[in-house]
C-alpha cells in the first residue's frame, strides 16, 4: 500500500497545479523515504536508482540540447519569423492558429517518430503563434501534447507500435485498425478546438 504513495503524491500535486520541479522532487523524496522505511534499498541503492534514471534520460537530454541550438540558429536566420509570417496569412482566427499548431506538431512527430522531440521542436514556434493570437499557454501545451500523442500512437514505425507488434508477432499494420484510443483522441481534439472557438 505504501509503495503506491509516491505515485499518488505526484498525481495529486500535478492535478492541483504544483510546479513540475517540486512535483518531481516530492516524488523522489517520498520514494526514497518509503524505500528506507520498508527496507527496499539503502542510501547507495537510492543513488544508484537516481543515476540509472538520469542515464535513461541522457538521449533525450542530448536531443533537447541539439534541438535548442538548431531552433536558435533557425530563429537567428529568420526561419521562425518566416514560418509565423507565412502561417499568419492562413491563420485568420484563434481557431485557425490552434489548428496550425496541431498540424505543425503532427508533421514533426510523423517525421521524427518521437512525440517528445516533436513537442520540444514545435514549442518555441507554438509559443510565438500563441503570443500573436493571445492563446492560453496551457491550452497550447495541451494541443501539442494531444496531437503528438495521436500520431505517435498510430504511425507504423513508432516505437510503441513496433514493440507491440514484436510482442504479438504481428505486422504493425495489422494492429492499426484496432487503435481506437488514438483515433478517438484525435477526433475529440479536432472537435474540441472547433467547439471552443465556435461562439468566440
Amino acid at each position: 500500500m505504501f509503495k503506491i504513495l509516491p505515485y499518488i503524491i505526484v498525481i495529486v500535486t500535478s492535478l492541483i497545479g504544483v510546479n513540475v520541479i517540486i512535483v518531481l522532487l516530492l516524488g523522489i523524496l517520498s520514494s526514497g523515504i518509503i524505500g528506507f522505511i520498508l527496507g527496499s534499498f539503502n542510501l547507495i541503492g537510492l543513488f544508484n536508482s537516481i543515476s540509472s534514471g538520469i542515464l535513461g534520460m541522457s538521449e533525450l537530454i542530448i536531443i533537447s540540447i541539439l534541438i535548442a541550438g538548431t531552433i536558435e540558429l533557425i530563429n537567428f536566420n529568420g526561419g521562425i519569423d518566416f514560418i509565423i509570417n507565412k502561417g499568419l496569412k492562413n491563420f485568420k482566427t484563434k481557431r485557425g492558429a490552434e489548428y496550425g499548431i496541431a498540424t505543425l506538431v503532427s508533421l514533426v512527430d510523423i517525421c521524427t517518430a518521437n512525440n517528445t522531440v516533436a513537442i520540444v521542436t514545435v514549442g518555441p514556434i507554438a509559443k510565438d503563434i500563441s503570443n500573436e493570437f493571445d492563446l492560453e499557454p496551457k491550452r497550447v501545451a495541451g494541443i501539442m501534447d494531444m496531437f503528438a500523442c495521436v500520431f505517435q500512437g498510430v504511425i507504423p514505425y513508432g516505437a510503441q507500435l513496433i514493440s507491440a507488434a514484436g510482442l504479438a508477432a504481428l505486422s504493425p499494420f495489422a494492429i492499426m485498425k484496432f487503435l481506437f484510443y488514438p483515433y478517438l483522441m484525435g477526433i475529440c481534439a479536432i472537435i474540441s478546438i472547433y467547439i471552443h472557438w465556435r461562439n468566440k
